[in-house]
């Protein structure tokens, strides 16, 4: 019976256990600890919890539980209009919501059904024989037999396999994405077992377990024919479950402000409800008996004279009904709809962030944080595989203190023509036979068996052994060096095995125990075998990894690799060539991380045989300890990994990603500040900085260090508690001189904060985290050197906390932290699995794709949904507005001029289709033009089309409209006087539907104002609106009047006869929104934002480029001679993303802006004043500043003679 132990809720393969085993009994399926079986569900409901849970979702939301308390209170004999009206829309509401659940639970429920029902074999006790088995049969205790690329059916101890060394390859792409396989090693008690064996187990085992020889359910068996494994944990049970716990819940700025603007319209609501039941309390004990018709000898509990507290009651209960209308139900669905269509139309099938190497389009993985990406003001980023591509090649290395590899990177290449400067890098003939996928490295020194030749060959050779031996990589194919290919974990490793084979140590096989390579070397080539007798592997606290080996000679190396400063901390200082190649390797490392290039160094020991057999005693106690076993480990790994000799270093290139440059300087120019997250060293990370334009020469740097020759010496001594209180004081100091440099500095002046990882520790403390919090959102960018992946969390939660908006993006699972953390979080796919986009919000392919993703996308999103949502609560405003005003003139008595028919309609049909329209389609200026004008974006970081101001605005606006609509309708249609030849006057059904059509007549001009360009939908939807308003009157007022009732002929009959009808139709709303209209045109002549001044431009470069073509289609049908073209014509940059084409000579330059100042502004004022803001409109034109490389100034210059060869033929202007 082994036993196992309880695993946390980590990330998968920490290694992370709870301290409790775990009795797992073989071929018994009735022990004494009840166990799950491994029946899994990922639905959300069941045929009986459906309409329950579900219900109890929507009721969550605070209008629904509002609209169903109003619904109720319609049931009551009080109520001013029939229950259906009010029941309706939350049926429609509520019946909406249910669907999209139900649908996306039915899918759920599919995908179940399908893995429940896959077939494992399973290992019968009985017949001795492995009998096919549903999944969801299989129970804690089974012996299971996979088969190659079969799935793993639950979490199994991995007992043996077909191979001698009791090994087996998994892939875990289900679980995180990772393509790279992983091996995976059965315990040693095990390894041996087979079928007849497993059948014939008795007695009880304690089997401590390392990852290594767990097998966990969703991976896929590769490379290996069958495995057989024992149940250890089934169903609910399993760590793919115990990790799926549910994405933290992120809810929109705008979401929270809608739902605070539904609080005051409650409020308003309350206070109408209030007024009205108060006056009518007081109306009814005042004045009610003197009104004899009304009947006041009857009892009534509505209009009791002798109790005016209950009449106010049940007055506030009928205004509760009536007024319910300043609440718009079909905000939510509306506002549901609309994101949907944002994200799975507009963001899913944008072309331009598709990415067509790797067949990747961009996806939004929640609609619900659309909006969010207009407001962003920090944009947190990992480098490797984020700003990089992640496809590292072995570029240089310094062995024994020389320094070997004459390549120029692209980081140094790009910094160079930032200085006006051309790298050429001088290709040697010979060097491109040695390059291959991972390696682009060349050294006369090093190459064939000219390694043999250098001044110290010895550790030459030790060198390259170590890049052949000290990894966990898996060789896949034939022993070839032409076919072989390499599965790792990560592409740093292969780069460095590949780069051994090249230097001709050529790792071809592994096995459980060793590894194999064919060396040549300075005696001949031969295969080696070398006995691998531990792995001490890599991680984020670690930062390196050791590989224990006995070589053919019976020596015991300890080969090691990982970063400069624990390499150093644990060399042997006794020997003197230590401290010089420290010194040399040093100053290399600096070199390479100023090309930007990723750094290792490589060490190793000979331990003594009697020494290791000590430690490895100690290393399996601590291997099996149950108690703190990852603590134990690490203290005893302490041990054999120190008195190191140093061999050298290793320089691996990441190249920059495509179009990352640009892509930083359009956000940096958006106004959005980008801090990059890395475990790089400071000098690469600066470099890349530079390279990337996330540093410019004009930025001020402020560098925190905790280092210094004091803390180095106590950390020598041993001392760490004196040199980390050292450290904090310095980092605090460094951070205070930072603040005081600021505030000494000029207005305008820019910085550039770079901070490592040990001295983030520090200014992450509660004591420094505000400074440095205060020093950093003064700064431009902010780079953070060593930082392990709690950092990045840690640092996104304290950006995050400051309560501007923040995305944190990523690909690797390392940066899951981060993306979690932050309001928004995207996934980059890229070559390290799908663990970041599967913790995403949004995923893209490329860092590039994140411009168009916000200040296009991110920013129509934010004022389509802001406007529509300020749009509902307009509309609703008048309309309820109009109610109360109406019931005002009849004392508050609960009557209303409008049909309960035309209430329910006025949100579900009449005003439904415009909003709709304006979320999905509104948009002020093109594409083009919000990608060339970064600037357009900073009206999201301050929310200016959703603050208070705004807010008020709109409802101003409402109040404002419904009263001049109400004063001229009302004074207009007089009961005193007849309105037709009949000598009938107005009544109050007749002046309702008058005031319903003008209100929608009204608020669909409203449309016509605030709208900036104009589509068929926008067309159809306004005209649609109002035309199916008088298609209403003409076929409701059609039917009997058992349905009809009061709009019974009410508009054929009577309203449609008189002129009045007609002509307060056509003046009341133009009389409404006039005032709306004027104070709109006022604020864009006198105070334009840069969206005014940028739809002027637009229109003006679409009339220019309108008289161009006419006039370039008269010249090619004219015979006489084409007149001269203008030298500049106004056209756009034919890149990737069309681009405004940079002003032509000064006189144009000139005279385009004259012409584009007198469109917007008045004559008299196109001097003095607006002088300044003229210039910096000029500026602000200018299309971004893009890295000047010989390539695209040749390919600027071809352009420009085709454009001038041909001046007909032109790029298209902005669409």
């Amino acid at each position: 019976m082994p036993r196992s132990r309880r695993r946390s809720s980590g990330g998968y393969g920490d290694g992370s256990f709870l301290q409790r085993a775990r009795m797992v009994s073989i071929h018994r399926r009735d022990t004494t600890e009840r166990h799950k079986a491994n029946y899994t569900s990922t639905a959300k409901y069941s045929i009986l919890s459906f309409v329950p849970k579900a219900l109890f979702e929507q009721y969550r939301r605070v209008a629904n539980v509002y609209f169903t308390l109003v619904a109720a209170l319609s049931l009551t004999p009080f109520s001013p209009i029939r229950p259906w009206t009010t029941w309706s829309p939350l049926a429609l509401v509520l019946g909406v919501s249910l669907l999209k659940e139900g649908i996306e639970d039915y899918s759920r429920h599919k995908a179940d059904t399908e893995t429940n029902n896959r077939i494992v074999q399973v290992l019968s006790p009985h017949s001795q024989k492995f009998e096919p088995c549903t999944w969801q049969k299989v129970q804690t205790g089974d012996v299971v037999m996979v088969c190659k690329d079969g799935f793993i059916p639950a979490d199994l101890v991995f007992l043996s396999s077909d191979t001698p060394e009791g090994t087996c390859y998994i892939e875990t792409m289900n679980l995180d994405g990772e393509t790279n396989l992983k091996i995976k090693r059965a315990p040693d008690v095990t390894k041996d077992f087979g079928a007849q064996t497993l059948c014939l187990v008795s007695g009880q085992v304690t089997v401590p377990l390392d990852p290594t020889s767990i097998l966990l359910r969703g991976c896929s068996l590769r490379n290996t024919e069958k495995i057989y494994g024992l149940v250890v944990y089934a169903g609910q049970d399993t760590k793919v479950f115990m990790n799926s716990t549910a994405a933290p819940s992120k809810r929109s700025t705008i979401e929270k402000t809608i739902d605070r603007i539904i609080i005051f319209m409650f409020c308003l609501l309350f206070s109408y409800c209030l007024i009205s039941s108060v006056y009518d309390a007081w109306w009814t004990k005042s004045a009610y008996s003197a009104h004899w018709y009304m009947r006041p000898d009857q009892h009534d509990v509505s209009a009791d004279v002798s109790n005016p507290a209950q009449t106010g009651l049940v007055s506030f209960i009928i205004h509760i009904i009536l007024y319910g209308y300043l609440i718009p139900i079909s905000l939510y669905v509306s506002v549901e709809i609309v994101k949907s269509t944002q994200a799975m139309v507009f963001i899913a099938a944008d072309r331009e962030m598709y990415d067509e190497e790797s067949d990747t389009p961009a996806l939004a993985r929640t609609s619900n944080l659309n909006e969010e990406l207009g407001m962003v003001n920090t944009v947190l980023t990992d480098k490797t595989g984020t700003l990089t591509r992640n496809v590292m090649e072995f570029f240089k290395c310094s062995i024994a203190g020389v320094s070997y590899g004459a390549g120029v990177t692209e980081v140094e290449r790009s910094n160079a023509a930032r200085r006006g400067q051309y790298l050429v890098d001088q290709h040697d003939p010979c060097a491109p036979r040695y390059h291959e996928q991972y390696f682009n490295f060349y050294d006369r020194r090093l190459m064939g068996a000219a390694w043999t030749g250098v001044q110290d060959p010895d550790t030459t050779e030790m060198f390259f052994r170590l890049l052949a031996v000290c990894h966990t990589v898996i060789p896949d194919g034939p022993p070839d060096e032409e076919k072989i290919r390499y599965e790792c974990e990560s592409p740093d490793e292969a780069a460095l095995v590949v780069a051994a084979k090249v230097f001709g140590f050529f790792f071809y096989k592994r096995t459980n125990t060793s590894v194999f390579v064919r060396e040549r070397t300075r005696s001949g080539v031969k295969d080696v075998e070398y006995e691998v007798l531990n792995v001490l592997e890599f991680n984020s606290t670690r930062k390196r990894q050791s590989v224990i080996i006995r070589d053919p000679r019976g020596r015991i190396l300890v080969f090691c690799k990982g970063a400069d400063t624990v390499i150093y901390e644990r060399l042997d200082h006794s020997l003197k060539h230590n401290e010089a190649y420290k010194a040399l390797t040093n100053t290399h490392m600096t070199e390479y991380g100023n090309g930007g290039l990723r750094t290792l160094c490589l060490a190793y020991t000979e331990v003594h045989p009697a020494f290791y057999a000590s430690w490895q005693t100690r290393y399996l106690a601590a291997k099996t300890s149950l108690v703190d076993r990852e603590a134990k480990l690490e203290e005893v790994s302490e041990l054999v990994e120190r008195d190191l000799r140093l061999l050298g270093c290793t320089a691996i290139e990441d190249k920059l990603q495509e179009g990352v440059p640009l892509a930083i300087q359009q956000l940096a120019q958006a106004g959005i500040r980008i801090w990059v997250l890395t475990g790089d060293k400071q000098e690469t990370a600066i470099n890349i900085g530079y390279a990337c334009s996330l540093i410019t020469e004009t930025m001020i740097q402020i560098i925190v260090d905790a280092g210094s020759l004091e803390v180095d010496e106590l950390v020598m001594a041993g001392k760490r508690v004196e040199a980390a209180r050292m450290g904090s004081l310095l980092v605090e100091t460094q951070l205070q001189e930072a603040q005081a440099l600021m505030d000494r500095s000029a207005p305008g002046s820019l910085f550039a904060l770079v901070i490592d990882g040990k001295a983030l520790s520090f200014a992450l403390s509660s004591r420094l985290k505000e400074t440095m919090l205060k020093v950093g959102l003064r700064c431009e960018s902010v780079v953070c050197c060593r930082v392990s992946p709690l950092q990045k969390a840690q640092v996104t939660a304290l950006v995050k906390s400051h309560g501007a908006t923040t995305l944190a993006i990523g690909d690797g699972a390392n940066d899951v932290g981060m993306i979690q953390k932050a309001h928004i979080g995207v996934g980059i796919s890229g070559q390290e699995g799908m663990q970041a986009v599967m913790s995403a919000d949004f995923a893209i392919a490329q860092f590039r794709f994140l411009v168009p993703l916000l200040l296009v996308h991110g920013r129509w999103s934010y004022k389509r949904i802001t406007r529509m949502v300020l749009f509902f609560f307009y509309k609703n405003l008048i309309f309820g507005t109009s109610l109360f005003v109406y019931n005002g003139f009849t004392a508050f008595s609960g009557s209303t001029m409008y049909g309960d028919t035309d209430m329910l309609l006025f949100n579900v049909v009449f005003t439904s289709l415009t909003p709709l329209v304006i979320g999905i389609l509104d948009r002020d200026v093109d594409r083009a033009v919000a990608m060339s004008n970064p600037g357009l974006y900073r009206a999201g970081q301050i929310n200016s089309h959703f603050n208070l101001l705004a807010i008020c605005g709109w409802l101003c606006s409402a109040a404002v409209q419904v009263a001049i609509l109400l004063c001229i309708i009302l004074g207009c249609s007089s009961s005193l006087q007849a309105n037709t030849q009949h000598g009938k006057p107005f009544d109050f059904f007749q002046e309702g539907i008058m005031t319903y059509g003008c209100i929608i007549i009204t608020v669909h001009l409203q449309v016509l104002i605030i709208e900036e360009q104009w589509t068929s939908m926008h067309v159809g939807a306004v005209c649609g609106s109002i035309a199916i308003w008088w298609v209403y009157l003409l076929g409701f007022g059609g039917m009997p009047v058992g349905i009809s009732r009061e709009m019974s002929r009410l508009f054929l009959g009577d309203a449609s006869r008189s002129a009045q009808f007609w002509l307060v139709h056509f003046l009341a709303p133009l009389a409404a929104v006039v005032p709306e209209l004027f104070f709109r045109s006022v604020r864009r002549l006198l105070n334009p934002s840069d969206a005014h001044t940028m739809q002027a431009l637009q229109r003006q470069l679409r009339k220019q480029h309108s008289n161009s073509s006419t006039e370039h289609s008269m010249e090619h049908s004219s015979p006489s001679p084409p007149e001269p073209h203008p030298t500049h014509p106004p056209t756009l940059t034919p890149t990737r993303t069309p681009r405004p084409k940079p002003p032509g000579p000064a006189a144009t330059e000139s005279s385009g802006l004259d012409e584009l100042t007198r469109a917007i502004l008045p004559r008299r004022q196109m001097l003095g004043r607006r002088l300044a803001e003229l210039l910096r409109l000029s500026q602000r034109l200018l299309p971004p500043f893009h890295p000047v490389v010989p390539t695209a100034r040749r390919h600027s210059e071809n352009y420009h003679h085709q454009l001038h060869s041909h001046p007909g033929h032109t790029s298209s202007v902005l669409r």
